[in-house]
């Protein structure tokens, strides 16, 4: 008894232990069909709908037990992650469903259609199987407020006039599902009081039952003309008033600002050391500059300061209130579009800039240039002809 019990010590000890009170695992059986046993889907719009949603009914298991149902989505003809009900009804959560359509389609409050493969586990007579129970489309309305392709400040900037449509807010004509922000800059001069105001939706000018009012949640507003008027304090030694609507997120902002002939990017690729200039309108608020990017960056209205600087906010979107540095694009040579009243911005990659002209014989050949990041310049080295003069150069930029 004693060598035996020194013997299981040993081989308890020895390289081929296995824990076998570890869970063991198993890949997913392959499905089988069941005759007649098919999906079909439910169309459901998402505007409407609790947070879950039944989207998929099952016919033809009968006395069938279903449970954990599944389906595999296909848009665009590429095939997606499974998406799995939150419980046995085959309850789909509605946060996930409308992930799935603004990802793939935006967030326009359209029906779209998606092919979907379904799966289901089926208890019949005891058995249980892994059915295929086919493809069916998907029918889903994305969940979105009604957004205007405009919107106009109606207060005592315009005498209370609901007809006025002078002070546009705009969201510089993208489709609102896309970009749901509106803005406005206003000059200082044109500002003598604090601004009273609503918002009109282009769609219902000349009434004020559909406008934007106040709200009793600080930096939300209200529908319908439900609340009492937004208001923007005057403030001294300012020369625009920007005012923002987040259509999407139902709220908005107001203030003062200082907007002057350039505004700066800064970045890893000066190891935080150098602010490259953009150019731009004040009146409007857009910038732009060519520059290197390589690593992440931020930008900021003063070249010698960090006061006010712009930090990243999701999707090109820009903050003043904290947050990470926009992130790294790629290294390369980049044209940069900033609009601070928009708080969002641009990067677009220069893959080449080229000579063209008579200066290399005619219009139809160019040379490509190379940048220098030492010298930040383009450069080439190339034999030039003095050429001939045109009313208007065409320099090529890719």
């Amino acid at each position: 008894m004693l060598l035996a019990t020194t013997g299981l010590l040993m081989a308890a000890c020895s390289d081929d232990y296995k824990d076998w009170a570890a869970q063991q695992t198993y890949p997913q059986e392959e499905p089988i069909t069941i005759p007649d046993f098919t999906a079909s889907g439910i169309p459901v719009d998402l505007n409407t709908s609790e947070s879950l949603v039944k989207i998929i009914s099952l016919t033809g298991a009968v006395g069938a037990e279903i449970d954990h149902v599944r389906f595999v989505p296909t848009i665009n003809g590429v095939e997606g992650d499974e998406i799995k009900a939150i419980d046995a009804e085959g309850n789909f959560e509605k946060d996930v469903l409308q992930k799935l359509v603004a990802d793939a389609y935006g967030k326009r409050p359209v029906a779209r259609n998606i092919d979907a493969h379904v799966y289901a586990d089926v208890m019949i007579d005891g058995q249980g199987a892994y059915v295929d129970a086919g493809t069916c489309t998907l029918t889903i309305t994305p969940e979105v407020p009604f957004i205007d392709e405009a919107y106009y400040v109606i207060g005592t900037l315009n005498g209370w006039d609901i007809n006025n449509t002078d002070y546009e807010l705009s969201n510089g004509g993208e489709d609102p599902y896309d970009n749901s922000i509106f803005t406005i800059l206003i000059p200082a001069e044109k500002v003598t009081e604090d601004i009273n105001f609503k918002v009109a939706p282009k769609s219902s000018i000349g009434t004020w039952d559909e406008c934007l009012t106040a709200s009793d949640e600080e930096g939300k507003f209200a529908l319908h003309n439900a609340g009492g008027n937004l208001v923007i304090p005057k403030e001294d030694n300012v020369k625009y008033y920007l005012i923002s609507f987040d259509m999407m997120n139902q709220t908005w902002s107001g203030k003062g600002v200082n907007f002057g002939e350039y505004f700066y990017q800064i970045g890893n690729d000066s190891e935080w050391k150098t602010s490259n200039a953009l150019h731009g309108s004040p009146s409007t608020g857009k910038y732009q500059g060519y520059y290197l990017l390589d690593g992440e960056f931020k930008f900021k209205p003063n070249a010698d300061n960090w006061d006010n600087d712009l930090e990243y906010a999701g999707e090109n979107k820009l903050t003043e209130d904290g947050g990470p540095n926009c992130p790294d694009p790629g290294a390369g040579f980049y044209q940069i579009d900033l609009d601070v009243a928009a708080m969002t911005y641009k990067v677009t990659k220069v893959e080449n800039i080229s000579i063209i002209g008579t200066v290399k014989g005619n219009w139809d050949t160019d040379v490509d240039m190379t940048y220098n990041k030492e010298t930040g310049a383009w450069e080439v080295t190339e034999d030039l002809s003095a050429g001939v003069a045109m009313e208007a150069p065409r320099p090529i930029m890719i």
